[in-house]
């Protein structure tokens, strides 16, 4: 009674722009940028991220977005709208004798002459909550009607004579999403996620195609007490948090290959200079016969520094870790009084440069 009292909303302001089954695309997308702010902060907070180990920071942001996207769609499908399914109490697959039986059942739990005789609802209401159900049943009862509903909800049954401005307006979320995927994987570090978020984007159109093409729903054994208009927007939903847990995927992964083959390239630069001066000592030595031995540790340079390259022959021993982009816009780090390498730095990415 209460599934039909609520389907009244929509049949009784059917002229008014149709409110989607389960949760708002406006909302998702809003909310969503909004919490890429404190999920980019976990990922990049130096305070996090330590000795370029990003498993913890992953870890504590991939545990917020699930917590969020998990109440937030737990939520949504709790208060989504009642289908003409839900009203009668049947599954979307039930065959035409289950929905006469269905619509019995309801039918006489919102009769208005029963609701009158019980004092629990008005005449007004009643009358309403027993029509809402008869323009169900006739909709359910109608095969064509039945198949427009299944594929587009309650605007297929208003475009019923042509649906193509339908089919359009479909295409408005993936237009959208394509533009906010391609924006939020521009990033080095999380370029890898754009071909994951653009697949997933793919496989959802395939999906939606199939549904309201071919009327083929391949989640009917997954989803059996959803429409397939509902598990189309159950899936619009989850989307989203495809796309931020893609990100954060491919900034787990990512190695800056690049910096690498540069700082590798600088020591090999600086160790050819040291090979060029063996080379020349060697030969001053033999033109010159002198039985002295060539001073190979001595680089005679200009200045304290000790490689053309401003690197020492100790830093071209020690171990190199790739840079990060958790790393970026700070200063290099201090050198360490004594040589105890360099000083550790405070603090990470200010908010005003997270926003923007």
């Amino acid at each position: 009674q209460s599934s039909v009292r609520r389907g009244l909303v929509f049949h009784r302001y059917s002229w008014l722009p149709t409110p989607m089954a389960i949760g708002n695309e406006g909302r998702d997308l809003l909310g969503y940028l909004f919490l890429l702010i404190p999920l980019e902060f976990l990922m990049t907070s130096q305070r996090i991220v330590k000795d370029g180990n990003r498993h913890k920071a992953v870890m504590l942001s991939g545990g917020l977005l699930a917590l969020v996207g998990s109440i937030k769609i737990g939520f949504e499908l709790i208060h989504k709208e009642p289908s003409y399914y839900d009203m009668m109490e049947i599954l979307p697959n039930a065959p035409l004798a289950e929905i006469k039986r269905g619509y019995k059942r309801a039918s006489l739990r919102v009769h208005p002459d029963k609701l009158t005789a019980a004092g629990g609802e008005d005449e007004e209401a009643g009358d309403e909550a027993f029509l809402a159900l008869k323009a169900a049943y006739d909709v359910l009862h109608d095969t064509h009607l039945r198949d427009l509903y299944n594929k587009f909800g309650p605007p297929g049954i208003e475009n019923k004579s042509d649906t193509s401005a339908l089919l359009a307006g479909l295409g408005f979320f993936y237009v959208v999403w394509l533009a906010v995927a391609y924006l939020l994987t521009r990033r080095k570090s999380v370029a890898r996620a754009q071909t994951w978020s653009f697949t997933g984007l793919l496989a959802l159109g395939i999906f939606e195609y199939q549904a309201c093409i071919l009327s083929f729903d391949f989640l009917e054994d997954a989803l059996p007490q959803l429409a397939m208009f509902e598990k189309i927007e159950l899936l619009h939903r989850l989307y989203p948090i495809y796309l931020l847990g893609a990100r954060m995927a491919a900034w787990l992964i990512y190695e800056d290959v690049d910096t690498y083959n540069a700082i590798v390239l600088q020591r090999l630069h600086a160790k050819t200079d040291m090979l060029l001066l063996m080379i020349r000592d060697n030969y001053l030595a033999v033109t010159n016969n002198k039985g002295r031995q060539p001073d190979s540790t001595k680089l005679p340079l200009p200045g304290n520094q000790t490689s053309p390259w401003g690197v020492s022959q100790d830093s071209l021993d020690q171990a190199f870790r790739p840079l990060h982009p958790a790393m970026t816009g700070q200063s290099p780090p201090a050198q360490g009084t004594k040589g105890r390498g360099p000083v550790a730095q405070k603090g990470g990415r200010g908010i005003s440069s997270l926003v923007w």
